[in-house]
């Protein structure tokens, strides 16, 4: 029988690679001659033409206005980059990298490039996970799965042999840095605890190291920033970096990066290891700070773990080296280059999913806590209608079921509203909103206190089911989350209600319900009011009137105004 290949794929921030399985083994494409990757840049030659790669890379120095780089770190940021007179979202300018890919791929493999398997680090938030998607898809791909990193490097680490042991990968790419703990056991893989920053990486230690570089400088104007300059710069820095991984100290000689008093200025200077590693501690610390935090989650100790895996290529700066052997005395392993271990695992991935038989299941944890936004009294007593109740914590091992018991706010509620939200905080507002639905048409005269049952149901496919009972009627409504591509329906197929900010509407509630609290018994009539109208904005609120709820927000600031 015929099995499709689904391709793996790393969309990394500086550089991408894409693999496949073959009799088992997973395979890097050779993209170029003698070249496995291709550097996630993408720009406008000057006929305004997109390239990509190599060709993108080579012209960053010269042409830095018309070049995007690490894009990854922009995904879910709702932003646009500039290329030329045109603006261009994270997805747009990602799906550049991943077309690029399919394009070179096919032509190496003589395979057709249609279903893949996309990496993204372990900390992603949904959002930015939605983002990947959407690139795969402008690129014209089937994105059948997404991956985190570190999972994927495990899953090209493990085999199907009967060992039992505890696996920390410390996976330190160009723009993100993910730590998960994994325990592997007759090729079951079940990830524990992952966390992560999504902003902690090569790029970071680039921009380091240029800022040491431009301290040599002539002062005043000259140490300001260039986009030009800066770009040189960080090329120069990039490369002085890699140096420094099998060597302790590099020249640097370039000549013309401008001029000052009528003079050239040329940079000439011997950077030592010792120099570099001193630009960059407090980075490495915000690392280590992390691999400690999964530790502690899993209530582990570090001779607890068999082995580390590195994943990421700036794994190979000695000094993270030297720390996880010496200070933590880990079992550290890199037999497969950190640079493609990801890819591989990936590829591994793909060839489950298209039915290889390779003995490995994966059991993985979701990297953020999902919950909804709800009534509640916050640590100082108050009302707080913005308190986030988590149903499913950070760390849960997926597929995850979890059910609780909620409350009407008053008597007669019409409708409950289901806000959704991702994050760590008490505050929805310093959280992710993902979606929203509502539970209308309650019955009449429902009791204030009357239940309602949330449940979310997480899948191994990222789809999370969140449905509301009302117990008293028995009347449910149900809305499906695509955890990767945040989209989804009501019951039935009817498309989302427009959702309003309620977030403000709710803020607005708890202002008013601090203000008349100032109210005499002689200002009876401005409170009962003030009261009426609070309530029907809450039932316009829940039934998603925008038009009545505009109406009623506005009457409630009149009514506000009285109250000094």
């Amino acid at each position: 029988m015929f099995m499709e290949k689904i391709f793996g794929i790393d969309l990394g921030t500086t550089n991408s690679e894409i693999a496949y399985l073959e009799k088992g083994k997973p395979v890097v494409v050779e993209l170029e001659e003698g070249k496995y990757f291709i550097p996630s840049v993408v720009g406008l030659d000057r006929k305004g033409n997109i390239i990509t790669g190599f060709e993108a890379r080579n012209q960053y120095a010269a042409f830095p206005e018309d070049t995007v780089v690490s894009i990854k770190r922009m995904m879910g940021s709702g932003g646009t980059v500039s290329m030329g007179a045109k603006e261009y979202t994270p997805a747009e300018v990602s799906s550049f990298i991943l077309k690029s890919l399919k394009e070179k791929a096919e032509k190496s493999t003589g395979f057709k490039v249609e279903k893949v398997v996309i990496t993204v680090p372990a900390y992603f938030s949904d959002v930015q996970r939605s983002d990947t998607i959407k690139a795969g898809e402008l690129a014209g791909l089937d994105v059948v799965r997404i991956i985190n990193e570190p999972t994927a490097a495990a899953l090209a680490y493990s085999s199907a042999d009967n060992s039992s042991e505890k696996v920390l990968v410390y996976d330190l790419g160009g723009g993100t840095f993910d730590i998960s703990l994994m325990e592997i056991e007759k090729g079951l893989i079940e990830v524990m605890a992952t966390d992560g920053d999504c902003y902690l990486g090569g790029d970071d230690f680039d921009r380091a190291l240029r800022d040491f570089l431009r301290s040599f400088l002539p002062g005043g104007d000259f140490q300001k920033e260039d986009l030009k300059r800066d770009a040189r710069l960080k090329n120069i820095s990039e490369a002085v970096k890699i140096d420094l991984s099998t060597q302790s100290l590099v020249r640097v000689e370039e000549s013309f990066l401008g001029a000052y008093k009528g003079k050239p200025v040329n940079l000439e200077i011997d950077v030592s290891r010792i120099d570099f590693e001193k630009q960059i501690e407090d980075e490495l610390e915000r690392s280590f700070r992390l691999l400690d935090s999964v530790i502690n989650t899993a209530e582990l100790e570090s001779s607890d773990i068999d082995r580390l895996i590195l994943a990421g290529g700036s794994t190979r700066i000695p000094k993270i080296m030297d720390v996880l052997r010496e200070d933590y005395g880990f079992n550290v392993h890199r037999e497969i280059d950190p640079y493609f271990c990801v890819v591989m695992g990936a590829a591994v991935q793909g060839g489950i999913i298209s039915g290889e038989e390779l003995d490995r299941i994966l059991v993985d944890v979701n990297s953020h806590s999902l919950g909804i936004c709800c009534l509640g009294v916050s640590p100082t007593g108050e009302l707080n209608p913005d308190l986030y109740s988590v149903l499913i914590p950070r760390n849960t091992s997926i597929p995850s079921s979890m059910t609780k018991t909620y409350y009407t706010s008053y008597e007669n509620q019409k409708a409950v509203t289901i806000d959704i939200y991702q994050g760590e905080d008490r505050s929805v507002d310093r959280n992710t909103f993902i979606a929203s639905f509502v539970l209308d048409q309650l019955p009449g005269k429902l009791p204030a206190g009357s239940e309602v049952d949330i449940t979310f149901e997480y899948n191994i496919n990222g789809l999370v089911e969140v449905s509301a009972l009302d117990r008293g009627s028995g009347k449910i409504e149900k809305l499906e989350v695509d955890i990767n591509r945040i989209t989804g329906e009501g019951k039935e197929g009817k498309p989302n209600k427009a959702v309003i900010d309620k977030r403000k509407i709710k803020r607005v509630i708890k202002t008013a319900g601090k203000k008349i609290g100032k109210l005499n018994d002689s200002r009876l009539e401005l409170k009962l009011e003030i009261l009426d109208t609070i309530k029907k904005l809450e039932d316009a609120m829940d039934l998603d009137d925008t038009a009545g709820c505009e109406k009623l927000l506005a009457d409630l600031a009149d009514l506000l105004s009285g109250i000094k």
